[in-house]
């Protein structure tokens, strides 16, 4: 019985198998690209605040939790919806609660609930980059450098910490 509805899934396109299939990875990470900001948008990959003129986007997502690293091309300046912090790579407190407060995953827990520091790893991102963040856009920490834009996403590690 289940391998006909396995069967009658696969062949109906419904993408439950590949669900599955995706779901026994053992790995806690997976690398994605997309030409452009409004290519990554559309597949739901990038978040709101990355230009849809953005080129060469790479991203790499924990499969397991919201940590996300991303880099891409642009050359205009940091959105004006992100929060600029006061001091490079050090976000207070207050900034951080003021940026979570604007994006859907982090803006019902507390900011001691999120990580300050990327543990995924990519050829593109270079290791300790957080510490050139200039901006909080949501819970992405950001920074540019002549066109090039680095971001991390924090990985959530409170469950129920108060």
């Amino acid at each position: 019985m289940i391998a006909v509805l396995v069967s009658g899934l696969a062949l109906a396109g419904c993408g439950w198998v590949e669900d599955i299939g995706d779901s026994m990875d053992p790995s806690n990470s997976k690398e994605r690209h997309a030409e452009t900001g409004a290519e990554g948008k559309e597949s739901e990959l990038l978040a709101d605040w990355v230009p849809d003129e953005a080129r060469d986007v790479h991203v790499m997502q924990r499969t397991t939790g919201s940590e996300r690293l991303l880099t891409f091309e642009y050359d205009g300046a940091v959105p004006q919806d992100c929060l600029q912090i006061e001091v490079t790579g050090k976000p207070t407190e207050e900034e951080l609660a003021q940026a979570y407060a604007t994006d859907l995953r982090t803006r019902d827990s507390q900011v001691e609930e999120w990580s300050t520091e990327p543990t995924l790893e990519a050829d593109w991102w270079p290791v300790g980059h957080e510490a050139a963040t200039t901006h909080l856009c949501g819970r992405w920490w950001v920074s540019a450098d002549d066109g090039t834009f680095h971001a991390f996403a924090a990985e959530f590690t409170g469950f129920g910490q108060e």
